[in-house]
């Protein structure tokens, strides 16, 4: 006799499936305590799991309630108490009538993070699990969603911008090459005519007809020799149009895929570039455990020498406005804010900040990658124009008097090629000027380029 053996099926493991979600998940037992929270609640909160396990949750959602003590408790009538405790009080009643809820646009300032505010959706259910109940916190970040709608948008607007530029640089590149033809014929015949009039000897013998003669050739010469200058200058000119309509046209060169490591390219540039700026502090933050990344080594070598050099050139600036400012102010200020004021401008110091990480479930454009490429590239200069933030990166927009506003053209050029992202963030420092406020520190001004870049191509995928 046979046995009917029914084959049981392997429950998943829910932790598993939670840390593949794209929802940040908080588990919490009824003391409003974190017990497990999974990949994407480290990413979105940007706080490690080991800072948030057996944390109250109230530190972030509501601090003001965690610091609210038995003695200030007892001081606070029943009302007060209601509006000082409603999360906590929310929470318990939710757990009572085992009813969830969910609370919109709530902004997290926790000390955990730096205070840096973070603006999300949450909903939290009550559960019983053995027996004990606990709850279930779901989150959702609006400023992720928000990122990633305004990037489509602002990459939208720079593929219609790019796609003019090149169509206008194309029509133009043909007759430049004409001009440059028929310059180059001009200055031959210029030439010539030139050797032509040097040669000449006049056959009359009288000396006054010798002597006009003479002052006729001293002048077709240098009429000859200005009418080659101006040929130089068109010749000089098409040359440098040309070469900056090829800047907009970019290359056609194919990428050359390779495995590196990301920080090879970045000492790279450093090296070259740093030995111009003595005076520039270095802050290496490396997490030197990152996997290879595939990419094309000296498009990324490009792409780290415009960034680097324009922090470089930016607090530059910088320091030297501060400086020729300095005299304007010892008129116009009292001499104690003088004094305060000329000691935070000597101590600046220029510093460049640069940091490797993975990012987690980061989404690019469309496409969700478990693990991205981070490389934060930060300065103290002198920032820029908030009216500027979100066209910097378009082709001849620039915050710099001599830039040509192609450098930062060319590098969302290589990063779009290589699949990737970059962003930027900059809280401008104040007018160096007499009627600033005396007691900023322009030590604290910012500006951070953020790439994203996925550590495989798809082009790549085998």
């Amino acid at each position: 006799m046979t046995a009917d053996f029914t084959t049981a099926k392997p429950t998943p493991d829910l932790a598993f499936i939670s840390q593949h979600l794209f929802t940040a998940i908080l588990w919490v037992n009824d003391e409003l305590v974190i017990t497990w929270l999974n990949a994407q609640a480290e990413q979105l909160l940007a706080i490690s799991s080991e800072r948030l396990l057996n944390q109250s949750i109230l530190t972030l959602l509501a601090t003001d309630e965690l610091k609210l003590d038995e003695r200030d408790a007892l001081a606070l009538n029943s009302d007060q108490l209601d509006n000082h405790c409603a999360l906590t009080e929310r929470f318990h009643q939710a757990k009572q009538y085992q009813q969830p809820f969910i609370d919109h646009d709530h902004i997290i300032r926790t000390p955990l993070n730096g205070n840096l505010p973070l603006s999300i959706d949450y909903s939290v259910t009550p559960v019983i699990y053995e027996q004990q109940p606990y709850f279930i916190i779901e989150m959702w970040g609006k400023d992720r969603q928000s990122r990633i709608s305004e990037e489509q948008r602002q990459q939208q607007q720079y593929n219609v911008a790019r796609h003019m530029l090149r169509s206008v640089a194309h029509e133009i590149k043909n007759p430049l090459a004409g001009i440059r033809g028929a310059a180059q014929l001009l200055q031959r015949q210029f030439i010539k005519f030139s050797e032509a009039t040097a040669l000449h000897n006049p056959p009359s013998p009288a000396i006054s007809d010798i002597n006009s003669a003479q002052n006729s050739d001293r002048q077709l010469q240098k009429t000859a020799q200005k009418l080659r200058s101006y040929t130089d200058i068109i010749i000089s000119e098409t040359d440098r149009l040309t070469h900056l309509i090829g800047q907009f046209l970019g290359s056609n060169q194919l990428p050359n895929w390779q495995m590196l490591n990301i920080h090879e390219p970045l000492e790279h540039v450093l090296t070259l570039v740093l030995n111009q700026y003595p005076q520039v502090t270095l802050q290496r933050d490396y997490d030197l455990s990152l996997p290879e990344l595939c990419a094309d080594k000296d498009q990324l070598i490009q792409v780290f020498l415009n960034l680097i050099n324009n922090a470089c050139e930016s607090m530059t600036e910088f320091e030297q406005t501060l400086q020729q400012n300095a005299p304007a102010k010892a008129d116009q200020l009292p001499s104690d804010i003088l004094h305060s004021n000329l000691e935070v401008e000597k101590n600046y110091q220029p510093k460049l900040h640069i940091q490797t990480r993975v990012a987690f479930q980061h989404t690019i454009g469309s496409q969700q990658h478990k693990q991205a490429l981070q490389v934060s590239i930060t300065d103290n200069g002198s920032g820029i124009d908030a009216a500027l933030i979100g066209q910097i990166f378009f082709p001849m927009v620039t915050s710099r008097a001599a830039g040509t506003g192609l450098g930062l053209s060319i590098v969302q050029d290589i990063i779009s090629c290589h699949h990737g992202m970059i962003d930027v963030s900059s809280n401008q420092a104040q007018s160096a000027n007499p009627n600033s406020n005396p007691s900023y520190n322009y030590n604290n001004s910012q500006t951070r380029f953020t790439l994203y870049l996925p550590f495989k191509q798809p082009a790549t995928d085998a």
